[in-house]
């Protein structure tokens, strides 16, 4: 798989309004009735009830882990690598999330905030202060999805004017970053496999264990998309891929528990796939 044709840089925002607001009167109040030093404590008022704002939280942490299953790392500035092959699907689901984050927003500020100003003064006693709250217009732009698509960059594509002897050494840095970065992906691959297989292996192997419907969902569904994260066309990857589908696709829950000599083979393969992918974790530094 080439990197730069098939493969794009993906960085997620999400922006939050807490809910939150420091008071520092009644800091000062709390520090001097007790005597401590005026940093030895903070108020930090609730603005609303926290099950207000608690289905924007959901939605806002489902956008952010769908992007995190179906990319990798790249740059510790948030960038993450995303393949051409997951890019559609990606997409859609990705819209579908935000869409169920903006409904939920719309809903907050439209039906809940309005109501806990209202009671605000109420339940917040002498800590009300209407200042603290933002208007409508405001607050709305404070709650945010945005996704930015950019292309991977080639050592090649450098073309600032150096000296032939700067940008050789320019393109050579950047050549070994990307080279580490695409281990590091790799890397998280490997070990989202193995902690997801293991997972698998070790409720299947305890017949006494009682185990979720996602145990085995989360098992296929990184079976599906694991071809789309083979962003270096690791043939050992493919091969374990290939062999995952044969045996796991079409393992339905109901039968895991209601058969034990399948939950039995299937724990045995779960483990058979773990220790053969020892040594191909080995070579980007982890181990199953």
């Amino acid at each position: 798989m080439s990197i730069t044709s098939n493969c794009m840089i993906v960085n997620l925002s999400l922006g939050m309004w807490s809910g939150y607001r420091l008071d520092k009167a009644a800091s000062r109040e709390v520090t001097t009735n007790a005597g401590a030093a005026a940093d030895a404590a903070r108020v930090n008022k609730h603005l609303v009830d926290k099950k207000h704002l608690q289905p924007i939280v959901t939605a806002a942490s489902q956008v952010r882990q769908h992007f995190y299953e179906k990319t990798l790392p790249w740059k510790d500035n948030g960038d993450r690598v995303l393949t051409r092959m997951l890019y559609v699907p990606f997409i859609e689901e990705h819209g579908k999330l935000v869409r169920e984050f903006r409904n939920a927003v719309n809903h907050f500020i439209g039906t809940d905030y309005p109501q806990a100003i209202s009671q605000a003064e109420f339940r917040m006693g002498t800590l009300f202060n209407s200042d603290d709250y933002p208007s409508a217009d405001d607050l709305r732009h404070r709650f945010y999805v945005a996704l930015d698509i950019d292309a991977v960059s080639e050592a090649n594509d450098f073309r600032v004017a150096l000296d032939s002897d700067q940008v050789d050494e320019i393109r050579e840095n950047m050549e070994t970053a990307m080279k580490q970065r695409l281990g590091n992906a790799m890397r998280e691959v490997w070990t989202r496999l193995a902690d997801t297989l293991g997972h698998f292996a070790e409720k299947m192997g305890d017949e006494k264990a009682i185990f979720r419907d996602s145990t085995v969902a989360n098992l296929l569904e990184l079976i599906d998309i694991l071809p789309g994260l083979n962003v270096i066309d690791d043939e050992n990857l493919t091969a374990i891929h290939a062999n995952l589908h044969h045996i796991f696709t079409g393992y339905e829950p109901k039968e895991l528990r209601k058969f034990p000599e399948i939950r039995k083979n299937a724990a045995s393969e779960a483990q058979r796939i773990l220790d053969e992918m020892q040594g191909f974790m080995s070579a980007f530094g982890q181990a199953a």
